[in-house]
This record gives structure tokens, C-alpha cells and sequence, in this order.
């Protein structure tokens, strides 16, 4: 009788430890699975990124490329630093004013270049034209180059990046 206590006992001892290291293993895993609301798993850079000196853009000198580059960008296995997000093109308007124009192109998403001769902004993939402004000169965009949220904070030019909904009429953040 001492050794069928004993048996039951062992059985039940090994079934409690197989079942508590089971719900140790199973409650992670359906966190990971479900990913419950509320929880940030993909950060990107929502405050303004130095992208440099305001003053080398130049009232009346072309529009500059600049990169935007975010500090630290995560997710949910890894921190990565030093990111490129995209570029603006960036020109003087007047004293202590400048403007950027992301150089995504709002008709597909292409890179958007600068035709000095022309003095015009370019998308290479379908041929939409924009002017200095960024305003549509022609081609398929439905809407003028998208412009990007800056502020000069000690000489420093502050740019805020966005994207937005490509081929729509309407400009829609994403």
C-alpha cells in the first residue's frame, strides 16, 4: 500500500512540475502571438531630426538634398541607429524661412530629382514634372510634391518626417 501512495504521489508531483513548467513556456508565447493592444512594437521618429546648418541653403540658390536620417529606430527584436528614412529637398524662401519637399514622388513613391537647366523637379519613373515650388507642371501626379513640416532651432535646421499615400488627389498621411 506504501508503494502505491508512493507512485501516486511521484505521478501527481511530476504531472504538477510538467504542467506549471507548460503554462511558464505557453503564457509567453501567447503574449508574443497576440500582441495585445496597446503595445509599441515599431517605433519611428515622430519629433523633428536635425538634418543640419539652416544657413548654408541660400535665398534664391537652388534647392539642396538633404537626408533624413532617424537616431534610433526599434522594433520588436532590435534597435537600429542611424537610419535613413528618406530625403527632402530643401530651399530658402527668405530670411530665417525655409521649405522642404519630401523627394518621394506623391504619383508611385520614386525619387524625385532636381533639373537645374530647367530649374524643375523630376520623378524618372513616370515623368511628372514639378516646379520649384514643388506645384505639378505635368505627368501622372495627381497632387504637388508633399511638403515637410521644418523649424530653425539654434541654427539648426529641425525637419519633421512623413509619409504620405501615394497616387491620391488628397494628401493623406500614412
Amino acid at each position: 500500500m506504501a508503494d502505491q501512495d508512493r507512485r501516486n504521489f511521484l505521478k501527481l508531483a511530476t504531472c504538477a512540475l510538467g504542467g506549471g513548467v507548460g503554462l511558464v513556456t505557453v503564457g509567453p508565447v501567447l503574449r508574443f502571438v497576440a500582441d495585445p493592444d496597446g503595445t509599441t512594437t515599431v517605433t519611428s521618429p515622430k519629433d523633428p531630426i536635425d538634418v543640419g546648418d539652416a544657413a548654408r541653403f541660400k535665398i534664391g540658390g537652388p534647392p539642396m538634398k538633404v537626408d533624413v536620417v532617424a537616431p534610433v529606430i526599434q522594433n520588436a527584436w532590435a534597435t537600429s541607429r542611424d537610419v535613413l528614412l528618406g530625403a527632402a529637398w530643401v530651399r530658402a524662401t527668405a530670411p530665417g524661412q525655409l521649405v522642404a519637399l519630401s523627394a518621394v514622388c506623391p504619383h508611385l513613391g520614386c525619387a524625385i530629382g532636381w533639373d537645374g537647366g530647367g530649374s524643375t523637379f523630376v520623378c524618372p519613373c513616370h515623368d511628372s514634372k514639378f516646379g520649384s515650388d514643388g506645384s505639378v507642371m505635368g505627368g501622372p501626379s495627381k497632387r504637388a510634391m508633399d511638403e515637410l513640416p521644418v523649424q530653425i532651432v539654434n541654427g539648426r535646421l529641425m525637419l519633421t518626417w512623413k509619409r504620405f499615400r501615394a497616387d491620391t488627389k488628397d494628401r493623406e498621411e500614412v
